[in-house]
C-alpha cells in the first residue's frame, strides 16, 4: 500500500516538475538561492553537502559555484554502489565532476573524502515533503542510509518548488526527517 502510494507521488511531482516552462524554473530557482544563502542554515555553514541537481530539480550548480567563491567546503555524493551507498567527496569546482551513477554529474577519482562529521549542512534532492519533515525520495535509499549512519544531528534542509510541499507523504520508520525546506515561497522549518 505504502510502495503504491510512493510510486503515484512520485510519478506525479515529476510530471509537474517537468512540466515548468524554463522561464519560470529560473526565476524559482533564484527565489530559492535568495533564500538559502541568506539563511541561518547557510550562514553558519562551513561544510554543506548537497546533491548536484539533474533535469528538473530545483538548481545547485548556481549554488555550489557561489559557496566554493564564499570559501565554504563544499561535498557531493558519489554513489559507489546500490550495495555500499554513497561517498561524500569534497570538490574545488566542475573540473572535479563527471556523469557517474544515473547519469548525474559525481566527483571524478582522486577527490578527498570527508568525513561526515564535518559537515555543518545537508541539502537534501526528493520529489515530496511535508511541513513535519516527511520526504520522499526517488527511491533508491542512498540518503536514508547515510543519514542513519550520522553520529550527530546536522540540519538537513530540502530545496523545492512549492508544489513539492504536500499535505501527506506515505512514509514509514525507517523514513529520516528533514529539518526544513526552502521553495520559491518560503523557508519552512519543519515541526
Amino acid at each position: 500500500m505504502v510502495f503504491a502510494a510512493k510510486k503515484k507521488l512520485r510519478q506525479s511531482i515529476i510530471e509537474q516538475r517537468d512540466a515548468i516552462d524554463l522561464d519560470t524554473k529560473a526565476a524559482w530557482d533564484k527565489q530559492i538561492f535568495n533564500t538559502l544563502v541568506s539563511s541561518d542554515y547557510y550562514q553558519h555553514a562551513h561544510t554543506i553537502f548537497t546533491f548536484v541537481s539533474f533535469g528538473s530539480e530545483v538548481d545547485t550548480h548556481r549554488l555550489i559555484k557561489f559557496a566554493l567563491d564564499n570559501n565554504k567546503t563544499i561535498c557531493v555524493p558519489k554513489i559507489a554502489s546500490k550495495k555500499t551507498g554513497m561517498q561524500v567527496l569534497r570538490i574545488n569546482g566542475f573540473h572535479d565532476l563527471d556523469v557517474g551513477y544515473f547519469k548525474i554529474l559525481e566527483p571524478v577519482t582522486g577527490c578527498q573524502q570527508i568525513n561526515p562529521e564535518e559537515i555543518d549542512l545537508i541539502l537534501m534532492p526528493g520529489l515530496a515533503f511535508n511541513r513535519a519533515g516527511d520526504r520522499l525520495g526517488y527511491g533508491g535509499g542512498f540518503y536514508d542510509r547515510f543519514l542513519t549512519e550520522l553520529k550527530q544531528p546536522i540540519n538537513k534542509i530540502a530545496l523545492a518548488y512549492h508544489f513539492q510541499v504536500v499535505d501527506n507523504i506515505p512514509a514509514t520508520e525507517d523514513d529520516i526527517k528533514i529539518d526544513g525546506i526552502i521553495t520559491n515561497q518560503e523557508l519552512i522549518r519543519c515541526l
